[in-house]
């Protein structure tokens, strides 16, 4: 495993590992002091580790039900790593390649990967270019890809924030979360996505609320765990400009730092990390269940086979762009 780190002139500093395009560690100037906002653990432990823990989910971020496609009279049976479904690409997905390092400067790394024909059943070459970069308070993320044959794509970041820090009695549920998005997809008790459906009770994340806030009081949240939900963003062709709105803003329990979330995919994918327990830390003890929260920016889950999801398919001479900023803004 091959390490790369950025850092750039407003103080943000990314480490991360050609290792499933992992990013390790993101860290930046908070009231005076250096904190660390990714979950990370030891390089020698992400082989190890089965939480996509600040790695590229791919080639199809989520579940694909029954872990099959099916197009135009074709199927493809893909690997069943979460049976009955696919989820996030298969057991050796895209966060567990060596990506190749194309180039790197001082705040910027571009990586690239093949994932051939029949790669955990799916069809059609591709080719992805992944770009990570520093711009002033923002971690950008811009994925690129082509396919020689119509091939589903939904790439994402697997990174786990704790806004607090990564101490060992992190906790994500008193940081305060808001979420612009009208509707949601409720999953049956194996994740799935049943229909969309408009968002209530705790998952109405409109107005600012803690994460914590009635917590497991929605039948939802008892079955998942906590939130692990795609949220179906209204205007998302505006995001694609960035600077027009975010779609999700998140403040630390200490009030001292937020992040907001600006994407070009149709979807966020909120995960209060309720499977976190007995993954391992940097320091060599292991992470709590909620100790980090995910933000995935996405396709909609299932989308490959369900039309009134969405329309994932990459065909050939199209090309799949997908930018996510993070940004970062320290309490003044």
């Amino acid at each position: 495993m091959t390490p790369f780190v950025l850092e750039n002139e407003a103080g943000l500093r990314l480490r991360g590992l050609d290792f499933g395009a992992t990013l390790t560690s993101l860290s930046l100037p908070v009231g005076g002091e250096r904190r660390e906002v990714l979950l990370g653990c030891a390089d020698e432990d992400y082989p190890l580790q089965q939480v996509w823990l600040g790695a590229v989910a791919g080639r199809f971020a989520n579940r694909i039900g029954n872990a099959e496609l099916v197009r135009d009279g074709q199927r493809w049976p893909l690997d069943a790593n979460q049976p009955p479904h696919c989820l996030h690409g298969g057991r050796d997905g895209f966060h567990r390649r060596r990506w190749q390092q194309v180039e790197q400067g001082a705040d910027s790394v571009r990586l690239s990967l093949l994932s051939p024909a029949g790669d955990q059943g799916f069809p059609g070459q591709l080719r992805v270019t992944l770009e990570y970069r520093l711009e002033g308070q923002d971690l950008v993320i811009d994925f690129d890809a082509t396919s020689d044959a119509p091939t589903p794509v939904s790439l994402t970041s697997h990174a786990y924030f704790n806004l607090d820090g990564d101490g060992p009695e992190g906790d994500v549920r008193q940081h305060a979360i808001t979420l612009r998005a009208d509707h949601f997809l409720p999953t049956d008790a194996s994740g799935l996505p049943l229909a969309i459906s408009p968002v209530e009770g705790p998952f109405d994340l409109r107005a600012e609320r803690l994460i914590g806030q009635a917590w497991l009081s929605h039948s939802q949240q008892m079955q998942a765990k906590g939130y692990d939900h795609a949220y179906l963003l209204h205007g998302a062709d505006r995001f694609s400009k960035f600077g027009q709105a975010w779609a999700a803003r998140v403040l630390s329990a200490d009030r001292q730092l937020a992040m907001e979330v600006y994407t070009n995919q149709p979807s966020l994918q909120f995960y209060s990390g309720n499977w976190l327990a007995n993954t391992p830390d940097r320091t060599g003890r292991s992470h709590r269940d909620h100790a980090g929260f995910c933000l995935e920016a996405q396709q909609l889950p299932d989308s490959p086979n369900r039309p009134e999801l969405g329309d994932p398919w990459l065909l050939p001479g199209q090309r799949y762009h997908h930018q996510t900023r993070y940004r970062f803004i320290p309490a003044r």
